[in-house]
């Protein structure tokens, strides 16, 4: 699928109503290798820049704006007229600001270790000098160096705890990844280039859940940020995981999204 010259790559897996699956920074579709819901047709796309996606090298493709465009315009291709939508970390982030500007098309919004992107002048300048930071270090050090760079950070630790296999699994994707595309995606899409959303929020229409892992501190707390902020979005907290919650308990995962849903809406 084609969208002003961008290559997309998608797979989908499964019948019945469908449910768009957005991967986090680094990843690619194969993220939702462990999960499958039984009723649902999971469409499952490479973001730009990632996977077997293409990867171009003008910076503007990576602006979140373009990506959401992008998006919506692969998804009108499909004929999708309403659908869930389910996005993980920097993929949560895109999903967020697409149910935003596309409420009346999602059906549901799963939301997994993501934010609302940073607020305030110091912390969104400091987050965009950080991301700057690492960005440089990637074009300079590799991919190599930064598959080892981004399994060392701590918000990852407990994916120690997986198989040899798993953990291989998701090096190999990493590896995938062109220093380019990671450096613009982290100029074009990253927290500090994101709008802050929080203060919209409250406008999502859509039922909403929120789902984060028991050791995942930070992405607890925004759980309950995001709920506190509209008091009608479902937080869901998974036992003895961090981060990525799909790949360390797929099973409590799946258990969770089919339960929501499956719930009709009131």
């Amino acid at each position: 699928m084609t969208v002003e010259n961008i290559k997309y790559h998608l797979k989908i897996i499964g019948e019945g109503k469908p449910a768009v699956c957005l991967h986090g920074f680094s990843e690619n579709w194969c993220t939702w290798d462990f999960i499958r819901i039984e009723g649902y047709q999971m469409i499952l796309f490479d973001l730009v820049g990632h996977g077997e996606s293409d990867k171009p090298f003008p910076g503007k493709a990576y602006y979140w704006k373009n990506i959401v465009k992008h998006l919506h315009r692969l998804i009108q291709q499909l004929d999708l007229k309403k659908y869930s939508l389910l996005g993980y970390s920097m993929g949560g982030r895109i999903a967020l600001a697409y149910a935003l500007a596309y409420s009346g098309e999602i059906d549901k919004l799963i939301l997994e270790s993501t934010s609302y992107g940073e607020c305030g002048w110091i912390n969104r300048f400091q987050r965009r000098r950080k991301d700057a930071k690492l960005a440089k270090s990637i074009r300079r050090n590799g991919v190599e160096w930064f598959n080892r760079y981004w399994s060392g950070l701590g918000l990852f630790a407990t994916q120690a705890q997986l198989s040899q296999d798993v953990i291989e699994q998701i090096s190999a994707r990493r590896l995938m990844n062109r220093t380019h595309a990671l450096a613009n995606t982290l100029h074009g899409s990253g927290q500090g280039t994101f709008p802050c959303l929080k203060h919209q929020i409250s406008g999502l229409s859509m039922p909403v859940l929120y789902i984060s892992g028991e050791y995942d501190m930070k992405y607890g707390q925004a759980g309950l940020e995001f709920r506190k902020l509209n008091p009608k979005i479902k937080h869901e907290i998974i036992k003895g995981v961090g981060h990525n919650t799909h790949i360390e308990d797929p099973q409590a995962f799946k258990k969770i999204i089919k339960k929501f849903l499956d719930k009709e809406r009131t």
